[in-house]
């Protein structure tokens, strides 16, 4: 049983590799790094216009610039909740495991997709790759292995796509809180499913908090989904609807302000539906 890991380089990611290294023993290699696709200014320009209309991305910068106390102030509660959780990872990893590093995503190669970084996984026989926090993966990265599964910080196929645990607090959407363990596709987030679970949440939570306790949940379960093609017993549960699906461009700092405004009585709310047992019923998976 051989495992490559693709991620990228934050104290979370760092957890994430720590966990699968020290409970499977199977790590042969890991890619960091490989979150963002380094694009020249003109061709982000290029693609942001393709992608959404000139109102809307002008909407948006108007949005960032008015509530930009806002978006501060979500950015912070993200970075101080990591850091409670996940603090000491990425020192962790380089006193212990440093050389298990075989790449790191660089500006000259752009992505993870590049056919370099898909030769030097290929190089390392991997019966799994163990995904979490990267770029969308292509059919190179994906054919790379029999098995590539990644971690999704959201409940599929629910939430798919970007912040899938701070939508349900603006949907108004109780019982959606989640994470995802599922076969990488060339779709986001609409793989068969192997796990699904929900957090224990608590009143005082906030979305940064219930985002770490999905991630570690998360990775528990990839270690068992490893564990499970180690033994020959896999399952996996095809996505039974497209549910709702948010991209980067969805999030401004009028977002993070709707959430501040929301965030008490929704968690209130929430934990008193799970006190008397009356969140909607959601079907999770394994």
């Amino acid at each position: 049983m051989r495992i490559v890991i693709a991620t990228h380089d934050n104290d979370r990611h760092y957890y994430f590799c720590n966990q699968l290294i020290e409970q499977t023993s199977n790590v042969v290699g890991v890619i960091t790094g490989a979150k963002p696709v380094y694009r020249s200014r003109f061709e982000q320009l290029k693609r942001t216009f393709r992608n959404n209309n000139a109102a809307f991305y002008a909407r948006n910068k108007v949005l960032d610039l008015l509530f930009r106390k806002a978006g501060r102030a979500y950015w912070t509660e993200k970075k101080v909740a990591e850091q409670r959780y996940f603090g000491g990872s990425a020192d962790h990893f380089d006193r212990h495991h440093g050389d298990l590093i075989v790449a790191s995503i660089d500006r000259e190669r752009r992505s993870i997709n590049n056919p370099y970084y898909i030769d030097k996984i290929k190089e390392l026989r991997p019966d799994v790759i163990a995904v979490m926090g990267t770029c969308l993966l292509g059919q190179g990265v994906i054919s790379a292995a029999p098995h590539v599964l990644n971690m999704h910080t959201g409940l599929s196929p629910y939430y798919r796509g970007g912040q899938t645990n701070l939508w349900p607090i603006l949907e108004g959407d109780f019982g959606y809180f989640g994470v995802t363990i599922h076969v990488m596709s060339l779709g986001i987030d609409s793989g068969e499913i192997v796990f699904t679970q929900r957090p224990e949440v608590e009143e005082k939570d906030t979305y940064a908090d219930i985002n770490c306790k999905c991630i570690m949940l998360g990775t528990n379960k990839m270690i068992d989904a490893v564990k499970r093609v180690e033994s020959g017993r896999l399952e996996t549960t095809k996505q039974w609807t497209k549910g709702k699906l948010f991209n980067n461009r969805d999030m401004n700092n009028y977002v993070a302000y709707r959430y501040f405004k929301k965030r008490q009585q929704f968690m209130s709310d929430y934990c008193r539906m799970v006190r008397e047992e009356r969140l909607p019923s959601v079907r999770l998976i394994g």
